[in-house]
């Protein structure tokens, strides 16, 4: 004796009410992590190790660029900012238009001796900080800062919109992205 199941309605409807619920489900997760991936979650752990090991293996060209760097602080005392790029440093003096200039070949190769940086940036309204700018994986982006002693890193990521900080050797940290672009502009102007 064979045994025929039987379709009932109810049956079939309770199937494809769970079927319709699961596919609903199933593109809301797909849509959130789309938009997730586009957008930036402002933690990447798999970044964030990626400069760390960067940095622990070239600290030693760090810690020469930043120095570098107080360097021309120090011979433009009233700069609002300083840029260095692999082909410019400029200089924007308080109420003046940015001057650039090719740098030394020994500065050159000191740019290069760091890994993927984009630009180095000091700013008198950071006092004393050095930023390393990493924006070759856009978006989000990343930047290691030189923080001097006593400064607490989580407040001041925190009051600059940073979404995530981690410490690297003492008087280094990195900084997770701006996910607000004028705040973003704000900070880099």
């Amino acid at each position: 004796m064979t045994t025929t199941w039987r379709r009932s309605p109810v049956r079939i409807l309770l199937v494809t009410l769970i079927v319709l619920a699961t596919l609903f489900l199933a593109f809301r997760v797909a849509v959130i992590a789309s938009l997730e991936v586009y957008f930036g979650s402002g933690f990447d752990h798999r970044r964030f190790d990626k400069l760390e090991t960067e940095f622990d293996q070239t600290q030693a060209a760090f810690s020469e660029a930043e120095g570098r760097m107080r360097e021309l602080a120090a011979a433009h005392p009233h700069a609002e900012r300083i840029v260095w790029t692999r082909a410019w440093i400029c200089v924007r003096d308080a109420g003046r238009a940015e001057v650039c200039q090719r740098p030394t070949p020994d500065d050159e190769a000191m740019y290069l001796a760091l890994p993927s940086t984009d630009r180095i940036v000091r700013q008198a309204k950071d006092q004393e900080r050095t930023f390393f700018c990493f924006y070759g994986e856009d978006p989000p982006r990343y930047t290691i800062m030189h923080v001097p002693d006593g400064t607490n890193v989580k407040a001041f990521a925190k009051d600059r919109g940073f979404r995530s900080t981690r410490s690297l050797e003492p008087g280094w940290a990195l900084l997770g992205p701006i996910p607000d672009l004028n705040r973003e502009n704000d900070q880099w102007q």
